[in-house]
């Protein structure tokens, strides 16, 4: 009996070898597509319908192009597009984790990235679960009753949990969903308790849907390799390892970091920025912003409207002239009323403020209130350096955010470029509106210059991160660079630190 199966065996092999010998090289492959933002979504164009895009789609496409092939894509999902893969009916597939049972009907090809898996619970709800090891969080999914949601046909980074997924036993705990987006409704809708997935694209669909404040990330710190697979039904051996040196040469190229930071960075940026404390520094920054303007305005003794031009230039209009040069719709500032209202409620209490102090200088005061008067003036200008030093280190971070979001090349000029423009550009056009003589972005101390570094430092950080992606390392990259343009914003105002002039007062200014 055991002869017998091995010779079976044996035959199954030399037919299989047979087939595929007689397989041709396909200039013209078929893939499939499911949503999966962001490796395969679409975006809208006006006037030329959707264009699918996204991390595999770009890798991919890079890849098939190395590898002399062309590709294309129609709409499937997961479960179907691996049936389609068995029967022949398509070529191959992009983000597919290794299984033996798949290596029986399809060629794996050498990884072209990697994937790390996290679980998302709703928020005020992390200590319902406490563990360590996966052993440990699939024991308590068990005990506590723990309605798990999962994607039919997916592969988890971690054998433990798809052999539990597995289980007859475990099977009313877990809830099948055909895509992310589907359980995160089923989440929030308290249908499921928590659902694994890529944490990048649930932490992108999470950001999208703005679900940040109701959906929490839970790290399990598994990661897997990720391929591509081709039927063995329709593609030869000899092209997989044609599209195993074409993996290759992409990724040893710049062509590979570029897509990494387009489709990667944004999201992990935007994560970050997403937060209460960015958020804070963010507003206390345009207030200081807008206030900034109002001592112009007082100054120049302008009008009420020219007191909101001034104030308003400075705190939104580095932003907006960045995004007209991007082209991007909508411009920033147009997404929230939040700011302009800021800087309309800053200029209405400014007015009425100086109304009231005209009102309590024209009444006697004794000399200890002024020599109080005296030694309290300056308090208020150290209070506007810090949160002019917050809003600072706020834009020079947005700056870049939008510099990635816009795909810009070489991120290291670009970036540090629109960090300057979106943390000190407003100042230059206050400044020029208002007729000074003095561009005080220009001619003034150490400011911008303070932007265009931690911009250009945070640029080079990202470049050197597309190698590994970290998003942990992203994040505390992004707090220590928002840190670090605050506190030197701080050092040059305390210390007087003196900038340095194209030419010396000494120099006559006939030459």
């Amino acid at each position: 009996m055991t002869l017998i199966r091995i010779l079976a065996l044996f035959i199954t092999f030399c037919i299989d070898v047979s087939a595929q010998d007689r397989l041709v090289q396909k200039e013209t492959l078929l893939n499939g597509w499911y949503l999966w933002d962001p490796y395969q979504y679409t975006i809208h164009n006006e006037g030329a319908g959707d264009t699918l895009t996204g991390l595999d789609i770009e890798l991919v496409k890079a890849i098939t192009t190395a590898a002399k092939a062309q590709v294309v894509y129609e709409p499937v999902s997961w479960r179907q597009h691996q049936e389609d893969l068995k029967n022949g009916k398509r070529d191959f597939a992009a983000g597919a984790t290794y299984t033996a049972e798949r290596a029986k009907f399809v060629h794996f090809s050498a990884p072209y990235r990697f994937e790390e898996n996290s679980l998302f619970i709703r928020r005020h709800e992390e200590s319902r679960l406490q563990f360590k090891t996966i052993v440990e969080f699939l024991h308590q999914v068990k005990q506590r009753q723990f309605r798990l949601g999962v994607i039919e046909g997916y592969i988890y980074a971690d054998p433990e949990i798809n052999k539990w997924l597995e289980d007859p036993a475990n099977q009313k705990l877990i809830v099948k969903a055909n895509n992310d987006l589907e359980n995160i409704n089923l989440l929030l809708d308290e249908k499921i308790d928590g659902f694994l997935a890529d944490r990048v694209v649930g932490a992108t669909l999470i950001w999208r849907a703005n679900h940040g404040d109701r959906i929490n990330e839970i790290r399990l710190g598994i990661k897997t390799p990720i391929h591509l697979m081709f039927s063995k039904k329709t593609v030869p051996l000899a092209q997989v390892e044609e599209f195993n040196k074409a993996i290759e040469e992409v990724k040893s190229s710049s062509t590979y970091n570029k897509i990494i930071s387009w489709y990667l960075h944004p999201v992990l940026l935007l994560q970050t920025i997403d937060t209460n404390w960015f958020h804070f520094i963010e507003i206390m920054g345009t207030i200081a912003f807008a206030i900034s303007g109002l001592v112009i305005a007082y100054q120049k003794r302008a009008t009420l409207f020219g007191a909101f031009l001034l104030a308003v230039l400075p705190s939104l209009g580095g932003g907006i002239i960045r995004d007209v040069i991007f082209n991007r719709k909508p411009i920033g500032a147009l997404q929230s009323p939040l700011y302009l209202s800021l800087v309309l409620a800053t200029v209405l209490i400014g007015f009425i403020s100086l109304r009231l102090y005209s009102y309590w200088q024209r009444k006697k005061i004794s000399k200890e209130e002024k020599y109080l008067t005296y030694k309290s003036k300056h308090v208020p200008e150290h209070i506007l350096a810090t949160c002019d030093a917050m809003g600072l280190a706020a834009f020079t971070i947005t700056g870049i955010v939008v510099s990635v979001m816009a795909k810009v090349s070489p991120l290291w000029l670009w970036g540090a470029f629109f960090a300057f423009l979106t943390g000190a550009g407003g100042g230059i056009l206050r400044d020029l509106i208002s007729g000074s003589k003095d561009v005080v972005s220009l001619r003034g101390g150490i400011y911008p210059e303070i932007a265009i570094f931690w911009g250009f430092s945070l640029s080079l950080f990202l470049m050197w991160q597309t190698n590994d992606i970290n998003p942990e390392a992203i994040k505390y990259g992004v707090m220590l660079h928002v840190i670090g343009a605050f506190l030197t914003r701080l050092i040059v105002y305390f210390l007087k630190i003196p900038n340095i002039h194209f030419r010396k007062e000494s120099i006559s200014s006939e030459i």
